[in-house]
């Protein structure tokens, strides 16, 4: 399983995270406009509130949270290589998110899996109902901040050797979900885990990109 690089160098300017930051949603992605304002980041939702999810409630290609966690374990997963997913140990929890960083033009619809050291990514191939491998994040040495003024049930994840990342959930539930088991998971793997450099992984966006010109 080979380590993957963030490609930022199309995103936009080097001082968009500092200005006033608007969220639009197109399609599948959801794209950042800039302009001129507060020296603090300000993200404003246009998108209309989503109803709260239940463990029952169909996440993803009509299945449930638990179905998605059991595909996961049964099933091959596109650029996966290595040792089964189920080596990384249990599904603490899971979802569909908007992912991106305060330089790139797009947000990216992915797929987070929590388990107890590690935050793996996936995209979504949804024409052939199939998650794509993108990514492997070490929960050891990672920080979480909640985005209190930013859009709507937004927190970001950041570290050392882990660039700045802004992960849009759905609805409140499941960035309450989101924010309680991942700060407990961050807590346990630095009691654990020893932070070096070998756990810098980081995950490929232009595999989005390409999905979203192509759909569009």
């Amino acid at each position: 399983m080979g380590c993957c690089g963030l490609s930022a160098g199309q995103a936009g300017s080097a001082g968009a995270g500092q200005g006033e930051l608007e969220l639009l949603e197109t399609g599948r992605t959801r794209m950042w406009s800039n302009s001129e304002g507060q020296s603090h980041a300000s993200l404003h939702p246009r998108d209309p509130a989503i109803p709260a999810e239940t463990e029952d409630c169909q996440v993803l290609w009509g299945r449930t949270r638990e179905e998605l966690a059991n595909l996961l374990s049964t099933q091959p997963v596109r650029g996966w290589e290595g040792m089964s997913i189920r080596s990384l140990g249990e599904i603490i929890w899971s979802s569909l998110v908007f992912l991106g960083t305060y330089y790139m033009e797009e947000m990216c619809e992915c797929y987070l899996v929590l388990s107890s050291f590690h935050l793996l990514i996936l995209s979504v191939d949804r024409r052939n109902k199939a998650f794509v491998y993108e990514g492997l994040l070490p929960l050891a040495g990672m920080r979480l901040r909640e985005i209190a003024s930013a859009i709507s049930h937004t927190f970001e994840i950041s570290g050392s050797m882990i660039e700045s990342r802004l992960v849009c959930c759905q609805n409140s539930a499941d960035f309450d979900m989101w924010v309680q088991h991942l700060q407990h998971q961050i807590k346990m793997a630095n009691a654990h885990c020893p932070v070096s450099p070998n756990n810098n992984i980081s995950f490929l966006v232009s595999h989005c990109r390409r999905d979203v010109k192509s759909t569009g």
